[in-house]
């Protein structure tokens, strides 16, 4: 598609030329530059930030029209600045600054909408799907870290195998409390509930409460309610009654923008040309992004090239490890050593059920945690599962580090 629209792009210009005239046509439109054509969208690069706004302003249907005559089907046009144009903190990715475009806009939107308090919006519930990899627990993350007064974020896996907990020792009482409260909740990942109808009905049972004290709701799961295997009826129903938004995998607009972030400086180290076709040619998740970021950044063989965390494990570990260090008020020698308190302890599993969460190993948790074995973090993990499904304090504490 890139040398169809190359073609057309030599093709088109003496047109351009003749219907803006010379001058406009050196300023302004001359250094535009063809990146990728996809789904019906022509994605061009400008050499400064003023020139994409001036052609987004005044050049874009021009240019459409010119490229639909030239490829005999209709497209629109996309222009984005080259990275080198812009302020050192404009190619960040960070839960701060999610990255967006129309795989996401309407999820984003929507999210920023209830951020600004707007009353317009048409119902206290909200449900994102969208498959494993694309975004939702990060826009779900910064929404919650933006909101005014703040949102309890719940992991579905953690949530349900505490209905679980509680409908066995008949404490139901105590989690309905907790999720009946006044803050907007979030639920990540309430597909976990699939074929578990007792914690199915009992959930539906809480947020229809919410939902008539229209308190916010959101939701995210991997598939559409109709698709989420052995689902009870009476909550498929509730979950339809929301609002119900789709997130996609990213297109060319938002691989490229990830990737450059993940390079650095893509358009001075030699590598833009590897990075802008890794963004053209690649189709999936985030998580296919890094994998093949890491495959092609690292050179490696055809057999090493298996899933790796973005940010490289000791990274990562370390950003983990001083976060639980900050909020817990635990010393990062206590944290990894051999203290057994049961502060540190409980410290050290939830570490480990953080790391695990981000994607690294058992196995490399283990070598950042002062030589550990595979099986001492597995015991870790399953302890801090079972002490989250049995307790409301230490399910919160974890779920505040998310």
């Amino acid at each position: 598609m890139l040398d169809l629209l190359s073609d057309t792009w030599e093709r088109i210009q003496p047109d351009l030329r003749g219907q803006v005239g010379d001058s406009v046509y050196q300023s302004w439109l001359a250094a535009l530059r063809p990146l990728a054509l996809e789904r019906s969208v022509c994605y061009l690069e400008a050499s400064s930030q003023m020139a994409c706004d001036r052609v987004q302003r005044l050049y874009v249907p021009l240019l459409e029209e010119l490229l639909t005559a030239g490829i005999g089907t209709k497209v629109s046009v996309d222009v984005a600045p080259k990275p080198e144009s812009l302020l050192p903190h404009a190619l960040e990715v960070s839960p701060s600054r999610p990255v967006v475009d129309g795989s996401n806009s309407t999820a984003f939107l929507v999210l920023k909408s209830l951020i600004e308090q707007n009353l317009g919006l048409p119902s206290p519930l909200y449900y994102f799907h969208g498959p494993s990899g694309v975004g939702k627990s990060f826009l779900m993350n910064w929404w919650r870290d933006s909101m005014p007064g703040g949102a309890v974020l719940h992991d579905g896996l953690s949530l349900r195998k505490a209905f679980q907990i509680k409908v066995r020792d008949q404490r139901m009482d105590e989690l309905r409390e907790e999720l009946l409260c006044e803050k907007p909740v979030v639920i990540d990942g309430v597909h976990r509930f699939s074929n578990h109808t007792r914690a199915q009905r009992e959930l539906t049972n809480i947020l229809k409460l919410r939902l008539e004290r229209s308190v916010l709701t959101l939701l995210t799961s991997r598939w559409h309610p109709h698709e989420i295997w052995e689902l009870d009826p009476g909550m498929k129903s509730f979950m339809l009654s929301g609002f119900v938004a789709e997130i996609e995998a990213p297109g060319h607009a938002a691989r490229l923008h990830y990737l450059r972030a993940l390079e650095g400086s893509a358009s001075h180290n030699g590598r833009a040309q590897s990075v802008e076709t890794m963004a053209r040619d690649l189709r999936g998740t985030y998580r296919d992004l890094q994998h093949a970021w890491t495959v092609e950044r690292n050179g490696l063989r055809h057999h090493e090239r298996k899933y790796f965390n973005l940010i490289d494990p000791g990274r990562e570990f370390s950003r983990l490890r001083d976060r639980v260090s900050d909020r817990l008020g635990i010393s990062v020698d206590d944290l990894i050593g051999r203290n057994q308190a049961r502060r540190i302890t409980l410290a050290r599993q939830i570490l480990a059920w953080l790391a695990v969460r981000s994607g690294l190993s058992q196995a490399e948790i283990g070598r950042h945690m002062n030589g550990r074995s595979r099986a001492a973090i597995s015991y870790c993990i399953k302890t801090i599962e079972k002490r989250m499904a049995e307790s409301v304090e230490v399910r919160h504490t974890v779920e505040g580090l998310l």
